[in-house]
């Protein structure tokens, strides 16, 4: 009987299950789209674009837009996920090294191919050290890139090849899994040539339709290869805010009150990859004593400056915040104890610090909350000096600076992007840091090729810096929007792009 009971019940389950399916799907058929003229969106009070090179775009604004007039290799999906675009087909050799890619026709706005070698010239030309491309790194580990970089090889011995107009053949110095991802990156996107935006031959969703300085709109582009499935005819970035309005998309500003949102408008908070934590300079006094860098990171308080941050920021003891596996081992031990140690070493009583802040309202209130915080350790005073942005990065830039609240976005979705500010060589290692053993683990992941296994490593990385106390996460970035109801189908990247529109569409309310 028992038996039998258990048949019925998961029969009646499977029922339940298949209704819900066909319920849900004929709720999705019975709704209906706005009619073809009033397939429009705007976005209110966002940044406007100002790089129109994929290679130099560094801002978001900037590679949002390029996102949406040009179509690469692969794709951010509506769900935030990378995916296949112009990629039809991927194969690995079996020694994991060369990847082929069979390639979907694709033409610009002016009806001229897409094709391998397209790629091909994109690739030598983003390695090559006359274009100054600040993601030339990221094919770091593509035959002779490395070489190309330091003047010795010339770029067209870079490990890309066409094979036919539809084949890229692409050649690693090692096997590294999950390589393709970052092809995703606007970096890689198929630029022909760029003289200003009014002049981009693009083949992506959406064609640009008029810049100026306050708005930038963009019309649905009808030689794109996906042509049928996209659905909005237009959309129109505007830097100007339209908080009264309350339609459209529209960024919320910090510190406007979400009480007053329309009924007709939906709040989204969207996580991003950005983190921002108080970093020392290591090799300057006191923050070269481990000690009072670990009783700081001790006494840090993150809810205290929970009531501070915008609406889609979180606080984080992480620095990989977009690792989804479980923290990392916490740092140990009594705040008060190590600094008492410490002052004992310095034969001081009393301990004066400065920290480095941002001219901005928010940094101002979690700056003055961490000097309230940290100043509970007995003895110890806080003084923030703050600096323009431009100003603060210079100096951090150059070390001259003790300890800052500073941040960090990552230039392509691998945890790696997170760690390798603080190896010993590199440029941008401000905070000094140089530990042979954080060295190694770094570079026994690059040489790993599975990527659990790779990330195991980065934790591992992670866990040395957060126990040493060379940075001390706070909050991880975030942003909220209002959104007009009847929008669907709006992608909402961790990275790159601050949203993706190639296939959203508008429904009746």
């Amino acid at each position: 009987m028992k038996k039998i009971s258990f048949i019925v019940t998961a029969l009646l389950g499977s029922v339940l299950i298949l209704f819900l399916f066909i319920w849900n799907e004929q709720r999705e058929q019975s709704r209906e789209l706005l009619p073809q003229e009033e397939q429009t969106l705007t976005i209110y009070g966002e940044s406007l674009p100002t790089q129109p090179d994929v290679m130099l775009a560094i801002d978001t604004a900037s590679q949002t837009v390029l996102s949406h007039l040009y179509e690469g290799l692969y794709r951010f999906s509506v769900d935030g996920s990378i995916e296949p675009a112009l990629v039809e087909k991927l194969e690995r050799s079996e020694d994991g090294t060369v990847y082929t890619f069979t390639l979907n026709e694709s033409v610009t706005t002016e009806g001229n191919a897409i094709t391998a070698q397209t790629f091909v010239d994109h690739f030598r030309k983003l390695v090559d050290d006359d274009t100054r491309s600040p993601f030339s790194f990221l094919l770091a580990d593509v035959k002779s890139a490395k070489e190309i970089g330091l003047g010795q090889q010339e770029p067209d011995t870079l490990g890309v090849k066409a094979i036919d107009e539809q084949t890229l053949e692409l050649t690693l110095i090692r096997p590294i899994e999950g390589f393709e991802q970052i092809l995703a990156m606007p970096a890689f996107l198929p630029q022909q040539s760029v003289n200003g935006w009014d002049e981009l031959e693009t083949n992506g969703p959406f064609k640009l339709n008029r810049l100026s300085d306050t708005m930038i709109s963009l019309h649905k582009n009808d030689t794109y290869r996906e042509a049928e499935q996209v659905t909005l005819e237009s959309i129109s970035i505007e830097s100007d805010q339209n908080l009264t309005e309350m339609s459209g998309i529209q960024p919320i500003p910090y510190g406007f009150d979400v009480s007053t949102v329309d009924e007709g408008m939906t709040l989204r908070d969207v996580p991003r990859s950005g983190v921002f934590y108080l970093k020392p300079n290591v090799q300057k006094a006191p923050f070269d004593d481990v000690s009072f860098r670990q009783a700081l990171a001790l006494t840090i308080d993150r809810s205290a400056i929970e009531a501070s941050l915008a609406r889609a920021e979180q606080p984080t003891e992480r620095l990989l915040v977009m690792d989804r596996e479980a923290s990392v081992a916490q740092l140990e031990g009594d705040a008060s104890q190590l600094f008492e140690t410490v002052k004992k070493r310095l034969n001081k009583k009393e301990v004066e610090i400065e920290l480095l802040s941002f001219v901005d309202e928010e940094a101002r209130q979690i700056s003055t909350k961490l000097k309230k915080n940290l100043e509970q350790l007995d003895g110890l005073t806080v003084n923030i000096v703050e600096l323009p942005l431009g100003e603060k990065v210079r100096k951090e830039v150059s070390g001259d600076f003790t300890f800052s609240l500073s941040g960090w976005q990552p230039d392509y979705p691998m945890l790696s992007a997170y760690l390798t500010q603080f190896e010993t060589n590199n440029v941008l290692n401000s905070s000094q840091y140089a530990n042979e053993s954080f060295d190694e683990l770094m570079n026994h992941a690059r040489s790993t090729e599975r990527i659990e296994e790779r990330n195991s490593l980065l934790r591992d990385a992670e866990a040395m810096l957060l126990e040493e106390a060379v940075v001390m996460p706070i909050y991880q970035a975030g942003r909220s929007y209002m959104i007009e109801n009847g929008y669907e189908d709006i992608g909402y990247p961790v990275i790159g792009p601050s949203y993706v529109l190639t296939f959203a569409k508008k429904y009746e309310n």
